[in-house]
């Protein structure tokens, strides 16, 4: 694909989702000055790494644009220079004064609209934010990690000098079978959007202040592992915040786990107060405007306790009812088929709703999906006795059942509840996936190793 044809396929694109040269910048961190001589021709030479910035904003925007149409672009033709340095340049000369919005946020930012249920979530965020420079958010695939991490990220941003990035991962290859080649492709990607890889000839200065948001991590865990250690010792002024279904391996992490809405809350109020109800009459005013549920309330809470409270999920109920009656999600037999034609997620393992849990069954070894199997026939919740008095999945010791079940519980496929005594379960559209897979758990690669 040459410069002609990358041209007119950005301009093209850009009109079709109805962005401005503004909204573009923001979305991909590329310069308003750089989108506007690319798309009049008057730069030939843009580099590599713009471009597939803003290939991948447009991705984004569910307008799938492979990266592979860049295979014989060529590559950056000069070394680069820290972007956010006060001396940096675009492929243009140096930055104008103000023209560049990639010095105060690079990549997707927040939902316009306001959260439902996860102030808490939210304060906790920030208060750990505070004292520790690497925070997790865990949680099962819709929960809504990214939202509440760029939510987190906006607050900070003006504590960082340097800016807030946010690297997208969801589109990586797992690192099963090959560790060294996923970590390579994860190093690429997280330095296309900061420069930071101190393994360059031209590291970013060492007193960067910068918030690096790193998202969607779970199918690259190690990797993302070694890569955030290694840049926070490199780094003193670098802060990261990532999500992940999976927790990371690194000691010095802070992990907090986004649960779903709350359906029946605990301050006595009734479930049709709940922030779940309050989520799906939100979404319902936005995709039906017309259609009033106020005589329906307690309908709509079994709905959201169907749906297990999560967000992902009770959004896509809201806009099924522009052609689907409530009373239909409340059939008996399962409710995922009515739900899964719908498409809201921008990520593909977003998309339909089964996608989600496809994308966690998929990264699942071979007894942790016997486990899952077995655990998915279970409609209520269960203890960990009931879990070591099965047969065993891989062994003939009740602890290695033990230790299936915490692989679970880190793949946030199967939800606990923390306390004295632990209590488990899976989520209910878990387990009609699960359980309506016309095969047995399928072989899959050895989980790789990242080395240095």
């Amino acid at each position: 694909m040459n410069i002609d044809q990358i041209r007119t396929l950005l301009l093209t694109q850009r009109k079709a989702v109805g962005w401005s040269q503004e909204e573009l910048a923001e979305r991909s961190g590329v310069s308003v000055r750089t989108i506007r001589n690319l798309e009049t021709g008057t730069n030939r030479n843009p580099r590599r790494v713009s471009v597939e910035l803003l290939l991948a904003a447009f991705e984004g925007a569910s307008l799938p644009l492979p990266l592979a149409a860049l295979a014989h672009f060529p590559t950056d033709p000069a070394p680069r220079s820290f972007p956010h340095s006060p001396h940096a340049e675009t492929e243009d000369g140096p930055e104008e004064d103000g023209a560049s919005c990639r010095a105060s946020w690079r990549g997707i930012r927040p939902r316009p609209d306001s959260m439902v249920g996860r102030q808490a979530d939210l304060r906790h965020v920030l208060d750990t934010a505070r004292r520790s420079r690497l925070v997790v958010l865990t949680g099962p695939g819709g929960v809504g990690k990214t939202r509440l991490a760029l939510a987190a990220a906006e607050e900070m941003a003006p504590l960082f000098r340097d800016g807030v990035a946010v690297v997208e991962l969801g589109s990586l290859t797992a690192e099963a079978g090959d560790g060294r080649a996923a970590f390579e492709e994860v190093r690429r990607t997280v330095d296309a959007v900061v420069a930071l890889d101190p393994t360059l000839d031209d590291p970013a200065p060492a007193d960067v202040r910068m918030l690096l948001v790193i998202d969607n991590a779970e199918h690259v865990i190690d990797c993302v592992s070694f890569l955030t250690q290694r840049l926070l010792d490199t780094y003193p002024g670098l802060q990261v915040l990532v999500t992940s279904r999976r927790p990371l391996n690194v000691f010095s992490a802070d992990a907090w786990d986004v649960a779903p809405l709350e359906i029946d809350p605990l301050d006595g109020r009734a479930p049709t107060q709940s922030a779940a109800v309050e989520l799906f009459l939100r979404r319902t005013r936005s995709s039906v405007p017309t259609l009033d549920l106020g005589d329906r309330l307690t309908m709509v809470a079994e709905v959201c306790r169907r749906l297990a409270g999560l967000p992902l999920a009770i959004e896509i109920a809201a806009h099924r009812l522009r052609s689907v009656p409530l009373e239909a999600m409340l059939r008996e037999g399962p409710i995922l088929p009515i739900l899964d034609q719908v498409n809201l997620g921008g990520l593909s393992h977003h998309r339909p709703l089964s996608g989600t849990v496809k994308w966690g069954y998929d990264l699942l070894d071979k007894p942790q999906r016997s486990l899952l199997h077995h655990l998915a026939h279970q409609p209520h919740a269960f203890t960990i006795e009931d879990v070591v008095g099965t047969a065993p999945f891989g062994s003939k010791n009740g602890a290695s059942n033990i230790n299936l079940l915490a692989e679970l519980v880190d793949a946030s496929m199967v939800q606990v509840r923390r306390g004295r005594n632990y209590e488990y379960h899976v989520l209910g559209f878990v387990r009609e996936y699960v359980n309506g897979l016309a095969h047995g758990p399928a072989p899959v690669p050895e989980r790789a190793t990242v080395s240095a």
